[in-house]
């Protein structure tokens, strides 16, 4: 079949709008320009792809040409491209089921088609077509329900590239911006009807050139037409607008002279109060109130001048053949500040600088934003920001908030519980500074230990240490096992590893050791007041008498488990040592040779995946595991590493005279991906 394909030569088209010949101007209405958001905002630019084509950038291509992508990263990656038409159809170009594999080297060039079972030739429509490329370090699911593996190059993803556009926005901003990055180049197709050159000038130039109400440029400029009736319309500062129609032949090139004529208009100004000095663009007219006659009618800067008032600096237009009328009310260029605060006598700071105690007034004061700082003896300082404003009294009441207390707690040993007023407040070292007045119960508590209590008196703004130097209790407990090493737990709390000393107090208390490869002891001991008592556990091998297993860390399959299924699956290094990776609606199927005829089987599995902190003796919610096609319960015990080795006795599942299937699925909600090293079944 691969032979087969290997033959066949898939040409798949790409979509592009009208264009003429490459030396043309080319014109793209708006609402079809997506320049100015393809491109996602990245805050971490660090990943760089460089994409571009057989042509330089821009360039025009005719109908029938090949057409030719190139990709380079800055890294190893994984490359998506895709295509944007011009009638607003977002189509993939790669991954495709041609080429599936998008993983790309760090620095190598790619070239696109990458094999010689597809090509792209450029078709109609004519227009500019847009190529976007997205890298990521790892692989993402841009499009959701999309499996680009699945689809053929050229395959439609979106109808309208609006939606497509926002759908990778949403997808890449949920990314670090240090994963990811894009690139976008476009290019031209050629039109098949002949466009006209129209040279318009003016005289004066620089007018600016409006075709049917779309601006063009300025004069003197070339537009290329297709045949028909335009509005041309000329605009210049100064000048009365100039419009009228032409009509563009096909392959008849046209050349237009047109003279603008000058505008005039009137000026009146008038201020409060009068006889303001007026200045138009730098030159001095007069003093308010002032008419100015036939003067161009055009854009002004205005500036009005009145000794002890604020200058005022407008830009303001004449228009022609109309009296502009403007009038303004000058602003006095001071203002006064009214400060008080409760309670009163707090030192005011302006800017920095010290200029009273509340409540103060302060007049003679320039317009503006100031800072300002308020300070009082066992209060907090405020700082904040007022408003001046020309010839008005701004006035401002603040409450100042008593400065709270700090205690800081000590212990030794350290990692003490600290209660405050019965209240829990963290472990020792501790600081606790938002502690008003007053006085305070304080109880330090350690497993092993006595309490500690005492009561403590504080003001506003002190800050107290509190040293305590806790007591062991007198029951001492110590646990050794043979061999050592076993993990220790006291209620199902884990303690630490044998041999071990433990402080407990007085009563019972379930004692449970545990070492990998021996049984796992439970068992019961009594704790009497200021006791000192030892204990020797002798721990019983696990007679292990059959296992089977597959281990990944090489990089492979390497094992005696046979494997069945393997989809949505792959294999990732991770420093020295590779895992296989099971992503979204991945499942991985290994069968267990028969007969395996065994009272208790027990299922081991090396994974890693995101945990809940306060749930890790829960499963992953979104990972399944089958034996032989039944979900199976709980673990029945976890071990805590770098990866998480769950264990499941799954002896009841099992039919010891055939061979029996271990599934372990991911199901397609699934958000994050789930890291396998090794996989054991053990008959015992």
């Amino acid at each position: 079949m691969k032979r087969l394909f290997s033959l066949i030569l898939l040409i798949f088209i790409l979509m592009m709008l009208s264009v003429n010949f490459a030396q043309e101007k080319i014109q793209i209405q708006p609402e079809k320009d997506w320049e100015k958001i393809i491109i996602v905002p990245n805050p971490e630019p660090i990943l760089k792809l460089d994409l571009w084509l057989n042509k330089p950038q821009g360039s025009v291509y005719k109908v029938g040409e090949d057409l030719i992508i190139y990709a380079r990263a800055n890294d190893d990656v994984y490359l998506y491209i895709f295509d944007i038409t011009p009638d607003g159809q977002f189509k993939l170009i790669f991954p495709n089921s041609y080429s599936k594999d998008n993983f790309i080297k760090k620095d190598k060039v790619y070239t696109f088609p990458d094999k010689p079972t597809y090509k792209f030739k450029v078709t109609p429509p004519f227009g500019k077509e847009y190529i976007v490329g997205i890298i990521t370090k790892k692989p993402i699911e841009i499009f959701p329900g999309k499996r680009f593996e699945n689809l053929a190059p050229g395959s439609v993803i979106e109808k309208k590239v609006e939606v497509a556009l926002d759908n990778i926005q949403k997808t890449l901003k949920r990314e670090e911006g240090k994963t990811w990055a894009q690139s976008v180049t476009f290019f031209y197709v050629q039109e098949a009807q002949v466009r006209s050159s129209i040279k318009i000038s003016s005289n004066p130039p620089g007018a600016s050139v409006y075709l049917d109400n779309d601006y063009q440029g300025t004069t003197p400029i070339t537009l290329m037409l297709l045949p028909g009736n335009y509005r041309i319309t000329l605009k210049k500062e100064g000048y009365l607008d100039y419009s009228t129609n032409i009509v563009v032949q096909e392959g008849r090139d046209r050349e237009y002279n047109f003279t603008l004529q000058p505008a005039y208009g009137n000026l009146r100004i008038e201020t409060d109060p009068r006889g303001a000095s007026v200045y138009l663009d730098g030159s001095y007219k007069g003093l308010t109130p002032l008419i100015l006659y036939n003067i161009p009618a055009k854009t002004y800067q205005l500036r009005i001048v009145y000794p002890g008032y604020q200058e005022r600096v407008e830009t303001i237009r004449v228009e022609p053949n109309k009296t502009t009328y403007l009038s303004y009310s000058l602003i006095p260029l001071y203002g006064s500040l009214s400060i008080n605060s409760i309670p009163q006598g707090a030192e005011v700071y302006l800017n920095g600088v010290y200029r009273g105690k509340t409540p103060l007034v302060i007049n003679n004061i320039n317009p503006g934003r100031y800072q300002i700082q308020l300070r009082l003896k066992g209060y907090k300082d405020y700082v904040g920001f007022v408003d001046v404003y020309s010839g008005q009294i701004s006035t401002y009441n603040f409450t100042l908030v008593p400065l709270l207390a700090t205690l800081n707690v000590f212990s030794t040993p350290s990692g003490a519980d600290v209660y405050i007023n019965g209240v829990y407040k963290g472990k020792t070292p501790l600081s606790v500074s938002d502690l008003s007045a007053g006085s305070y119960n304080v109880r330090v508590t350690l497993s092993g230990y006595e309490d500690y209590y005492e009561t403590v008196y504080l003001e506003s703004g002190d800050v107290k240490q509190l040293n305590v130097t806790l007591k062991p209790i007198s029951s001492e407990i110590n646990i050794d096992s043979q061999p050592r090493g076993a993990r220790v737990y006291i209620d199902g709390k884990y303690q630490g590893t044998t041999p071990i000393t433990l402080y407990l107090r007085e009563g019972r208390y379930t004692l449970t050791l545990s070492l990998e490869g021996y049984n796992d002891l439970t068992t019961e001991i009594v704790v009497k007041p200021r006791d000192k008592a030892s204990y020797m556990f002798t721990l019983v091998p696990i007679v292990v008498t059959k296992t089977y297993y597959l281990n990944f860390t090489k990089g492979g399959y390497d094992g005696n488990l046979i494997v069945v299924r393997a989809e949505n699956v792959f294999m990732d290094k991770e420093g020295k040592e590779y895992a296989l990776v099971i992503r979204s609606s991945g499942v991985f199927e290994v069968k267990v040779p028969s007969p395996f005829n065994f009272k208790d089987v027990i299922l081991k599995i090396n994974l890693f995946f995101e945990r809940d902190e306060k749930k890790k003796s829960e499963i992953y919610p979104s990972l399944v595991i089958l034996v032989n096609g039944k979900n199976i319960t709980l673990p029945i015990s976890f071990e805590d590493k770098d990866y998480v080795i769950a264990k499941w006795n799954i002896g009841d599942f099992f039919d010891p005279n055939k061979e029996n299937v271990i599934t372990i699925r991911v199901l397609s909600e699934a958000q994050n991906n789930v890291r396998v090293k090794e996989i054991v079944v053990e008959g015992r």
